[in-house]
């Protein structure tokens, strides 16, 4: 191998470790956001359920002073 065919693999080969490092790098905060993203969804889990009990409760009140 002549050295302009080393140059050019070194280069190639600097830019797939650039290209993973930004792809590493992207990972890690799409990581970050999804586990945000599983937080707020558990809020909004909790949030949802305790509203259904308190329609339940109230349906219950209404259906009881119905009869």
């Amino acid at each position: 191998m002549e050295i302009d065919e080393f140059l050019k693999l070194e280069e190639k080969v600097t830019k797939m470790v650039g290209s993973a490092k930004l792809v590493k790098e992207e990972n890690r905060k799409l990581k970050l956001e999804i586990e945000k993203l599983r937080k707020v969804s558990s809020v909004n889990d909790a949030e949802r359920s305790e509203i259904q009990k308190k329609v339940t409760a109230l349906i219950e009140l209404i259906d009881s002073i119905e009869k």
